[in-house]
């Protein structure tokens, strides 16, 4: 049976499997350009110039790690946009749990980070371009799944195999993600305070003390009480006022004594 068939009755209409490029986003926001990339997914055995947050490089071997993007089709660009990171964590944390049981639940690091524990095993880019069919996002996902420890990029990562000493089968968990990532995508825009709750149990920054690096070298240090539904992080900075915040690195720190 083909992924599409696996995938009939949702938005994803279109995939395509490469053994290796260099970004399946921006290969997707080139295809966006000549025509409509709405329900298109693209997935790389091998991606050697995938890019995470701030353009940070996210490369793979030839195994080891899921990597796709999909196109969904947005209109004009909105503070809504925003969420599309947001949700698609919440449905590669959902499809996880679904697919392998672990020793602590996957959950999400604001904004889309999503850990095991306290590492990292997946995370998610997401990209606005203006294309033939008008407003488009591109939404970029990588996920550790057969990765050993010694393959690991950083101490922080993860990966499934680690967790669980168990593999799991790329395609399926694919079939997971992208079955959860249309529950969220049909939630969008127009019921974000659904999309807030639901974020809120998943995220595990919330009550973490917290160090955010923000743009313009500055830095906000405080405790995280809530995220609001333009997807902002609350935060309760030390001796000073609740600060919302839309972009930023998050580093969870230890609680005061």
């Amino acid at each position: 049976m083909t992924l599409e068939a696996h995938l009939a009755g949702t938005r994803w209409s279109r995939i395509d499997v490469v053994e290796a490029t260099g970004s399946t986003n921006a290969d997707l926001v080139a295809a966006g350009a000549r025509e409509d990339i709405d329900g298109r997914v693209l997935v790389a055995r091998n991606q050697t110039a995938g890019r995470g947050r701030h353009d940070r490089q996210w490369t793979t071997g030839p195994s080891g790690a899921l990597t796709f993007s999909v196109g969904v089709r947005v209109g004009e660009a909105t503070s809504a946009m925003g969420w599309l990171s947001l949700l698609a964590g919440v449905a590669v944390a959902d499809a996880l749990a679904r697919s392998i049981m672990f020793d602590a639940a996957p959950g999400v690091k604001w904004p889309n980070d999503v850990l095991i524990g306290n590492r990292k095993v997946a995370g998610v880019l997401s990209e606005f371009a203006v294309g033939a069919a008008g407003g488009q996002a591109v939404i970029g996902i990588g996920v550790n799944t057969s990765m050993t420890a010694d393959q690991l990029p950083v101490p922080t990562a993860t990966s499934v195999f680690v967790e669980t000493a168990r593999a799991i089968d790329d395609d399926e968990l694919l079939v997971g993600i992208l079955r959860e990532l249309d529950v969220e995508l049909a939630m969008w825009p127009d019921r974000l305070d659904e999309l807030a709750q639901e974020y809120r149990h998943k995220c595990l920054t919330l009550g973490q003390r917290v160090k955010l690096a923000l743009p313009g070298d500055r830095e906000l240090i405080g405790t995280a009480v809530d995220v609001d539904t333009a997807g902002r992080l609350l935060v309760a900075a030390d001796g000073g006022a609740q600060t919302a915040v839309a972009a930023g690195d998050v580093t969870h720190l230890r609680p005061l004594p």
